[in-house]
């Protein structure tokens, strides 16, 4: 009727401007891209591999080790594993309380989270992401190829095992742990930023979903077929091998974006008399990551106020 009439011609005096301003922000006029036919776009494939699949390789090690500390604390100092629904054991020295043992590597890891934010900007996620896996690689070796010598040396090797696989998470932390959920945010352009993002956190949930259910069968395994110092020897160096991996993707396909303008991103907004807005770009950081709304986005609110 009449009132049907009346919406549909402010529904398209509101859309020819509108579809101005989208097309001046270089962003489609039309409706959002569904998940499958942004993946069909080429141009986003090599930048996946560094977001997506550098999540997934991280949280492959990552949660995989993290379900699974007891199992590999045990093998190291040879202690048998609480049974099922019995408390773990909270007395003895560090080599017979795993409570204890866990708080050490705790206490190694986590203070890469702070020394991750603390140069998340100057250093920069494409740099912080290399050099954790570098090192995660480094320290998952260590263990795996020099297992006999250390554990050959009594108390010594195992508390140096203990150390090294404490670095194992504070390197995960100073590095892919606080960078892989950062990177997708600034490397995407507004119009599939959210869709490509969701995917990347989504192939790092498989990736958790891979370790946490693999990790403790394979150390298993590899311990019935050829003992259990064999066990824990091979998944460390797997676990290596994984870290180059993400290693080798973040080198390849992930930028340094320091510097560089967040599209889609604002810093300052400032209504002026008549309701307008300015608006200026903000520079790739730590902040840029979380400010994405879009450039013109009270432009287009204000073409819908005047438009009703």
């Amino acid at each position: 009727g009449q009132g049907g009439g009346a919406r549909h011609t402010a529904d398209e005096r509101m859309s020819a401007p509108i579809a101005a301003l989208r097309a001046e922000a270089g962003r489609p006029a039309g409706p959002s891209s569904t998940l499958l036919s942004t993946l069909r776009q080429r141009k986003y494939w090599s930048k996946l591999l560094g977001t997506a699949g550098g999540w997934f390789l991280f949280d492959i090690t990552f949660y995989g080790n993290s379900l699974f500390q007891p199992t590999v604390l045990s093998s190291v100092f040879h202690v048998d594993q609480a049974a099922a629904g019995d408390a773990p054991p909270l007395q003895g020295d560090l080599a017979h309380n795993l409570c204890a043992q866990m708080a050490v590597v705790a206490a190694i890891g986590l203070p890469g989270y702070y020394v991750s934010v603390w140069l998340m900007d100057r250093v920069g996620r494409r740099r912080i992401q290399l050099q954790g896996f570098a090192c995660m690689a480094a320290a998952f070796a260590a263990l795996g190829l020099a297992y006999d010598s250390l554990e050959s040396a009594g108390a010594g090797g195992r508390v140096a095992m203990l150390l090294l696989y404490g670095l194992t998470f504070f390197f995960s932390n100073f590095g892919p742990n606080s960078t892989t959920f950062i990177l997708p945010s600034e490397t995407f352009p507004p119009e599939v930023r959210t869709t490509l993002n969701g995917f990347s956190a989504a192939m790092g949930k498989l990736g958790a979903t891979l370790g946490s259910s693999a990790f403790k069968p394979m150390k298993d395994g590899i311990s019935a077929a050829w003992g259990p110092a064999a066990g824990l020897r091979w998944t460390m160096l797997a676990c290596a091998a994984v870290s180059l991996a993400g290693f080798a993707l973040t080198y390849g396909f992930v930028e340094d974006r320091r510097g560089i303008a967040m599209e889609g991103a604002a810093t300052a907004r400032e209504e002026d008399n008549n309701g307008g807005a300015s608006a200026a770009p903000i520079e790739g950081g730590l902040g840029a990551a979380f400010l994405t709304v879009p450039a013109n986005a009270t432009a287009e609110a204000r073409v819908r106020r005047e438009a009703a």
